[in-house]
């Protein structure tokens, strides 16, 4: 599987990167930073969707309606004959939480959160597993 945009993918990787790091500093204090860290879960798992497609089909995914990058990787998976995609899964149940952690009239429970943060290690893990061509990218300064 070769990387079509090494630059583009590293972007979104980088990004995914900080989005990670982020989550699982802030998650030693739960109750401080809750809203945040279910944002950064979720905004790791979507920058590195993002690097996949872009390594794959030369752009990210568009819009708002995040959904629609999680059919596209499964268009992805078929077409590159990944089995395995409980990765998917794990993303999608991360882009269904997202509007109720970021704009919901209602606390985000605390098991929400560590669900979110679980999700997002198990997607970052299945990507790295399935796309390691692609997401093995040396930044070019």
């Amino acid at each position: 599987m070769r990387n079509l945009a090494p630059l583009l993918t590293a972007h979104y990787q980088e990004k995914a990167t900080h989005f990670f790091q982020g989550m699982k500093l802030l998650a030693d204090d739960l109750e401080s930073y809750k809203t945040s860290i279910g944002l950064l879960a979720i905004h790791s798992a979507i920058s590195l969707n993002d690097a996949i497609l872009a390594g794959v089909t030369r752009k990210r995914g568009k819009g708002e309606d995040h959904a629609t990058a999680a059919r596209e990787l499964q268009r992805i998976c078929n077409r590159l004959k990944i089995s395995n995609t409980n990765g998917i899964i794990h993303f999608s149940w991360l882009l269904g939480k997202k509007t109720a952690i970021a704009y919901g009239e209602q606390r985000t429970d605390e098991s929400i959160l560590k669900l979110s943060i679980d999700k997002a290690e198990r997607f970052s893990t299945w990507a790295y597993m399935h796309f390691k061509e692609i997401l093995r990218v040396e930044k070019e300064s």
